[in-house]
């Protein structure tokens, strides 16, 4: 936010008129209405916590009301806000596609060039916290539900738009909250599409191929107290909060960590392995001769190795305010990602032991085993007709997670997906600084997500989008 003393010599200006501009000086970029809607979407700052996301959900409501949408505005107990819509189609008997996306974000944190919630454009790109996670991928989906809308496009099946708050959280104030309290929002959806997916792009900017997340490691966030004496820092106390609980963490991570191989990340390997050379072609085809219970056997590309394995970070440190003083509590909070099958009972108890007696578990995140969506049926065929025209799509297995394991967990197809070819610093800025997307890359992935809505949803197929 600007501070208030800094708005006098805007409004000045503004009184004053436009000055005329240089000679030489570039022309202004010209931003297309899903760039100017993502522009005043970034400018919402939905900081999770606290998310604040009813700001967003008025924004994106007063969009669709200006088209002739209904929508429905639901309000968690705690205040978390989510939007939803809906096209019918007559005849459809319900069944529908979601388009789903969350409205928080993380933190921007240091390190930002350009400030982190102002909009920017520079250098033929959209800077800000949310421009690829997740924002653009809503402005994406609200476009193509709009169209469908402005066009009078003749549709065969539903079309639900579901903006949700709370996904950087877990989701329990989101989606987990909707599905508990509205499952009636959810009758007759047929797949769900939201974020996980990825496009591998080559150093030249060719697109090599489309991965459609349907499997993903699933959560289990701890938090971990301890108690001790307290008292002044000069004493002798090996009873100390803090000391017990880095001892716990010690053991924890001194545990040896079994790599495997599951059916999600061997089906997502063998996929890919055909579309690139040796030879990572060859270790990718044979993976399980690859993965040991104890590592690898050969080189893995950076952050392969995450879909081996249960793995266990900490993540947050909070025990103390002052040197010389010993605190009586000292707290951790670990963020745990388990593999598709992997039993959280068992697991968990397997930590509990580790950390030992000391230590006080509480699980503030789980989330119960899931099969995979299918690489068939209507939603995936649209995605991949859409996708497919400019490169392979294959189905992916991610060492992350996102609302669409609410869904898997109650049997209803969910797909991962970005529509945007993005590479380099364009990627790095997702949960970092610096983020921004290409505008001419979002006005491609703004048609290519009409075209998977239309090809799902319209009675007549339209053209893809390459």
């Amino acid at each position: 936010m600007i501070p208030r003393r800094l708005y006098a010599p805007f409004l000045a200006l503004a009184l004053l008129g436009p000055a005329p501009a240089p000679a030489d000086a570039p022309a202004p970029t010209r931003l297309s209405e899903a760039a100017l809607w993502l522009q005043q979407y970034l400018r919402i700052d939905t900081t999770n916590p606290p998310g604040r996301e009813q700001r967003a959900a008025a924004f994106l409501a007063g969009i669709l009301h200006r088209e002739g949408i209904n929508t429905r505005t639901l309000v968690s107990p705690q205040g978390r806000t989510s939007l939803w819509a809906r096209l019918a189609a007559p005849g459809s008997n319900g069944r529908a596609i979601l388009l789903l996306h969350h409205t928080d974000v993380v933190p921007a944190g240091p390190g930002w060039t350009v400030p982190p919630f102002a909009g920017l454009v520079r250098d033929g790109r959209l800077w800000g916290r949310g421009a690829v996670d997740d924002k653009s991928l809503g402005i994406a989906q609200l476009a193509a539900f709009v169209s469908l809308k402005r066009r009078k496009v003749p549709l065969a099946r539903d079309v639900i738009y579901l903006a949700v708050a709370d996904e950087e959280n877990g989701g329990g104030q989101g989606v987990g909250w909707l599905m508990q309290q509205h499952p009636n929002l959810f009758k007759g959806v047929e797949g769900v599409v939201g974020e996980g997916g990825r496009a591998q792009v080559s150093g030249d900017g060719r697109i090599l191929w489309w991965g459609i997340e349907v499997a993903q490691k699933r959560p289990l966030w701890l938090r971990v107290t301890t108690f001790g004496r307290g008292g002044h820092g000069s004493g002798l106390n090996p009873e100390s909060a803090n000391h017990q609980l880095v001892t716990g963490l010690a053991r924890l991570l001194a545990k040896p960590v079994r790599w495997r191989v599951t059916p999600p990340a061997r089906d997502y390997l063998h996929a890919i392995a055909p579309l690139h050379t040796d030879p990572l072609r060859k270790t990718l085809s044979r993976i399980d001769q690859v993965i040991t219970p104890t590592g690898p056997k050969e080189f893995l590309l950076p952050g392969m190795a995450n879909l081996f394995v249960n793995s266990v970070q900490v993540t947050v440190l909070d025990g103390g305010e002052k040197i010389n003083v010993i605190p009586d509590r000292a707290q951790a909070l670990l963020d745990v990602r388990l593999l598709p099958d992997t039993d959280s009972t068992i697991f968990l108890a397997e930590i509990r032991k580790a950390l030992g007696d000391a230590c006080q578990v509480e699980v503030l995140v789980t989330s119960p085993p899931a099969a995979p969506s299918p690489a068939a049926g209507p939603v995936w065929d649209a995605l991949s007709r859409a996708l497919a025209t400019s490169a392979p799509v294959v189905p992916t297995f991610v060492p992350g997670f996102t609302d669409s394991r609410y869904f898997r967990e109650r049997r209803i197809a969910a797909y991962g997906i970005t529509p945007f070819a993005l590479a380099g610093e364009d990627l790095r800025g997702i949960h970092g600084p610096d983020e921004r997307i290409p505008l001419a890359e979002l006005d491609r992935g703004v048609e290519r997500v009409r075209q998977v809505v239309e090809l799902y949803a319209g009675r007549k197929a339209g053209t893809a989008v390459r």
